[in-house]
This record gives C-alpha cells, sequence and structure tokens, in this order.
C-alpha cells in the first residue's frame, strides 16, 4: 500500500482558471433574470404601461430554449453570449413593441 499526498495528484482541472460545470447556464440565467426584471421595471415605471405577466416573462424564453437544446449539435451557435444576446434582443424587441406599437 503506497501512501500518497494530495500533492501528488493533479488533475487537469484544477487551476483557479477552471470553471465550474453548469456556469455557462448560470451566466445566461442571470441575464435572463436581470432582463426580465428591467423589462418589467421599464414597462411598468419607465412607460407607465401595464403588461400581462406572460409578455414581461419573454426574457426567460432563450434561456429555457438554451437548456432544452444542450443536446443538439448547434456548433458555434452554441455559446452563453449568444444566448445572452439572444435574451437581450427580445427584451428589446417586448419593450419597443408595447413602449411604441402597443
Amino acid at each position: 500500500m503506497s501512501e500518497h499526498s494530495p500533492d501528488d495528484e493533479t488533475e487537469p482541472n484544477a487551476g483557479p482558471e477552471a470553471e465550474l460545470p453548469g456556469t455557462d447556464d448560470l451566466r445566461v440565467a442571470a441575464v435572463a433574470a436581470a432582463c426580465t426584471v428591467g423589462l418589467t421595471l421599464l414597462l411598468q415605471y419607465g412607460l407607465g404601461r401595464e403588461v400581462p405577466l406572460v409578455w414581461r416573462l419573454l426574457p426567460l424564453g432563450p434561456y429555457f430554449v438554451s437548456l432544452f437544446t444542450k443536446r443538439l449539435p448547434l456548433g458555434g451557435l452554441d455559446t452563453p453570449r449568444n444566448w445572452s444576446l439572444l435574451t437581450v434582443a427580445v427584451t428589446l424587441a417586448t419593450l419597443l413593441y408595447f413602449g411604441v406599437v402597443a
């Protein structure tokens, strides 16, 4: 039986630069949450519009789509940056629709 110290065993992802599993999902979730809250506040207090809850939850859509498409081969499009940009685009489109059109 050989004794090993914890310093003898090195793991390839054991450095401070290693990412935790699920960090990408958390980034997209944080952007979706911020966009949802921001959209609600801007519509209600900034524009004085009373918009139904379903419409105010639209920025959460891209986040859930990103979760459900994890197993699909999307290639280079499946990045947290792209999902976050899509979330911001959906938020701005919703704000523009209810701020100008509706």
